[in-house]
């Protein structure tokens, strides 16, 4: 498979997983709005797929969430199968990343400076 066409799978995955995560979990126990579908890298057979999650919070939240995407898993699946049209639905795994909770680490410091700079 291309890698043009590797691409778009995984961006319409990407955005398949995020319009999915309200819609399979109606009503879950996690704080759903903590979680950010970062990437998606399928492979160029399709059988599987990893998809980048940041979890802004504790590490014990990261690690809640991380389980609960992995018991969920199959309903990611069925959800991708249903809305990506694809002659193989790649079995997900979930791997963490720290990303965006670095970036808004250095935002608050950039902010901080700002504020103690007009300050004086």
């Amino acid at each position: 498979m291309k890698t043009d066409r590797i691409k778009r799978v995984n961006e319409r995955m990407l955005r398949e997983l995020a319009a999915g995560l309200y819609r399979i979990a109606p009503g879950s126990p996690q704080d759903l709005a903590k979680i950010s579908f970062v990437s998606v890298e399928t492979a160029p057979d399709l059988h599987n797929a990893v998809v980048t999650v940041s979890v802004l919070g504790t590490p014990e939240d990261e690690a809640r969430i991380l389980a609960w995407l992995r018991e969920h898993r199959a309903d990611f699946q069925e959800h991708v199968a249903k809305n990506v049209g694809l002659k193989y639905t790649p079995v997900l795994s979930f791997k963490p990343t720290h990303a965006i909770g670095a970036g808004a680490r250095v935002l608050g410091i950039l902010d901080e400076l700002a504020a103690a700079g007009g300050a004086g």
